[in-house]
């Protein structure tokens, strides 16, 4: 029938029937051809939206080829028009802190924006550390989010999105939030808490743009131009703007994942017999006890089961399982039933435990744990418990472990695309360089760690191009130093992490550029430390004191400012930065290690004099290095009595002093 009434149109006989079906379809193309025509703004540009204070105010958008464009805000009335690509812009003048405001933007169409703040717009990026969300660290600021209520403190969250071909010109989605308790959750924990104390100094709208992805190498922020001179990472990037290989790659390692986890099902004793091995009437049937915390060494999955007692008192209580961190994916099931479950090992397990589940006395916790290669765990120095608002029952101890299945290890060889070079730049970065902004801050380096000796490169490449893109070459440039991870050394040791602290701390000799030490609020035991809020605070004291220059700020720890080799000694001496030098040793360790020529590193015994502290070490005669707090979780005691520690170091004495 649509062949003879396509035929019978052109024919132009068409009976009264299908006349009225073909003027249908007419008038609904020209609705749908006039909407496209319709002025369209950034996602970036919409209601709440907080503008940069005090600079040109930079609006573009879509609309029809030499449709014109009237904007109206604050008394300021420009127009423009479209040029033959549909493209528009216009700004407006520099205008002080202050709102709500709306502005009038009309075409072909009329749009209102409303709510605009005119504030202070900071661009948080990097990976997951910046991140990570209030949500995550929630156990630690619980007070704060349920009070949490800022009218003027706002995110625009970017979403998750990576190209090799093509330079978006806007995000995949987002819009404006305000800090309510609910809201607050998805918002950067270290932007928030960064946007709180400059909010509360400045009294001014802050704005962030949330713009991170976890697990993301420095290279995926960098657009091709930028990587150019690293011909390996080039080659990647040209290797996947082939978008049939790209999708090739996907579809087999989706394939790989499914056989893998469909394989492990298949073989596991603890689904496939009957019952269940988390049903209620299941007993384990093995004597195998594991102490949790604790760790294993089995590829596939394990069963664990830990009977505990519950008081009639709580039963009516709001309760939550704790299950720390678990090496690799979890489910939970209490007296049968799932009450959650993780894919994979770093976020902390808590489980809302629904109303009912609980029954006075036994109550049966049966965890499946599937671990990826040849060593499973749950995690030290965690939380393993089940509690409500006023009693904890812990559950460390005793476990039963049974076997489920064993397997060959995960597939090592996949391909995570958001990782690569320009990915991220291009989908993430790029739609958001017109918009006008205060200063970027920065958190990533562990993706990294491997590849340190060009991350000081890329870092001052990654400032250089986002200051040219911001059209800014003073452009403030905020970031955090890696904080300490992995277990305590005791001994002077070689280590990555301290290479990279090492990369970043080099990054300094960039212009306007200010880091964040954060080699004490880490955690041994966790890649994702809770203190985002003093992160946040040490680079708003920062930005206090080197962007909006208030004066009598302490902002960063003492900080090496020459050195002298007198003999078998080595004199370093310090800025202090206002406050003086706190030393809070550690087994009477400072964290200085003394090399001779041969490269072996020592402790050093340090004498303190004023903002002066010599080192020495019997053991060395002709002293060639120093380090200070070098390992990946150091001895670091050097402080000024502000409260803020010393970057960790390396220098080589043979140079000259900066």
């Amino acid at each position: 029938m649509n062949h003879i009434l396509v035929h019978e149109a052109h024919n132009r006989r068409i009976s009264g029937k299908y006349q009225l079906l073909f003027s249908l379809f007419s008038f609904l193309t020209f609705i749908s051809l006039t909407s496209e025509a319709a002025i369209k703004l950034p996602r970036l540009i919409g209601n709440s939206m907080v503008l940069q204070r005090d600079h040109p105010i930079h609006l573009w958008g879509w609309a029809d080829p030499g449709e014109l464009i009237e904007i109206n805000f604050r008394g300021h009335q420009r127009t423009t028009k479209a040029n033959s690509m549909g493209d528009w812009q216009v700004y407006l003048p520099a205008m002080p802190a202050g709102g709500p405001y709306d502005m009038v933007i009309q075409g072909k169409n009329t749009i209102r924006l409303k709510n605009i703040l005119l504030g202070d717009v900071w661009f948080c990026s990097g990976q997951s550390n910046m991140e990570l969300p209030i949500s995550r660290v929630a156990p630690k600021y619980q007070r704060e989010i349920d009070t949490a209520e800022s009218f003027t403190i706002r995110q625009f969250k970017v979403p998750l999105r990576y190209d090799f071909n093509i330079t978006a010109t806007d995000v995949a989605s987002g819009n404006w939030k305000s800090v309510t308790p609910d809201e607050v959750l998805n918002f950067s924990a270290v932007g928030y808490f960064f946007a709180k104390h400059l909010q509360e100094k400045l009294r001014v709208p802050i704005g962030i743009i949330h713009c991170a992805v976890g697990g993301s190498p420095i290279e995926a922020w960098l657009s091709e131009e930028a990587i150019q001179k690293y011909p390996d990472l080039l080659a990647k990037t040209q290797r996947y703007q082939d978008s049939l290989l790209v999708d090739s790659i996907k579809k087999i390692d989706k394939r790989k994942t499914e056989i893998w986890h469909a394989t492990l099902d298949a073989k596991d004793k603890g689904l496939t017999g009957v019952p269940k091995w988390y049903e209620s009437s299941y007993t384990f049937q093995t004597d195998q006890v594991i102490q949790i915390p604790g760790k294993w060494d089995e590829c596939g999955s394990v069963w664990l089961k830990k009977d505990f007692s519950v008081p009639s008192s709580l039963l009516t209580k709001e309760a939550m399982l704790h299950l720390g961190r678990i090496v690799d994916s979890d489910q939970a099931y209490i007296n049968g039933v799932l009450v959650g479950s993780t894919g994979y090992q770093y976020p902390p397990r808590r489980y809302k435990i629904p109303p009912g589940l609980l029954k006075p006395g036994k109550n049966t916790l049966v965890v499946r744990v599937v671990t990826q290669s040849k060593h499973g765990e749950f995690i030290p120095d965690k939380d393993y418990a089940l509690t409500t608002y006023s009693d904890t029952i812990s559950l460390k101890g005793d476990w039963s472990f049974q076997v489920g299945a064993l397997t060959q290890a995960f597939p090592t060889d996949l391909v995570t695309f958001q990782y690569q070079p320009t990915g991220l730049s291009n989908a993430m970065a790029a739609p958001l360089f017109p918009y006008s902004i205060k200063g970027i801050l920065w958190y990533q380096g562990e993706s990294n760690i491997a590849t340190y000796q060009s991350y000081t490169a890329l870092l001052r490449d990654l400032i250089n191009e986002w200051r040219k893109k911001w059209n800014d070459q003073n452009l403030p440039f905020l970031y955090v130093q890696l904080p300490n991870y992995n277990p305590k050394q005791q001994q002077p040791t070689e280590s990555a992490w301290a290479n990279l602290r090492e990369a970043q701390r080099l990054g300094l000799k960039t212009a306007h550029t200010n880091m964040a030490v954060a080699i004490d609020l880490g955690e041994w035991n966790d890649i994702h430390p809770l203190d985002k809020k003093n992160i946040g605070k040490r680079l708003a004291l920062l930005a206090l004191k080197n962007v909006y220059h208030q004066k009598g700020m302490v902002a960063s720890g003492p900080i090496l400012k020459s050195w002298k080799v007198k003999g078998n000694r080595v004199e370093l001496n310090f800025d202090d930065q206002g406050a003086a030098l706190d030393l809070r040793p550690e087994n009477n360790l400072l964290g200085f290690t003394l090399a001779g020529t041969d490269g072996k590193f020592v402790w050093a015994k340090t004498e303190v004099r004023g903002n002066t502290i010599i080192l020495s070490a019997p053991a060395i005669q002709q002293p060639a290095k120093v380090r200070y707090a070098w390992a990946d979780n150091p001895i670091a005691g050097l402080y000024n009595t502000a409260g803020l520690p010393a970057s960790p170091f390396e220098i080589d004495l043979s140079k000259q002093a900066p």
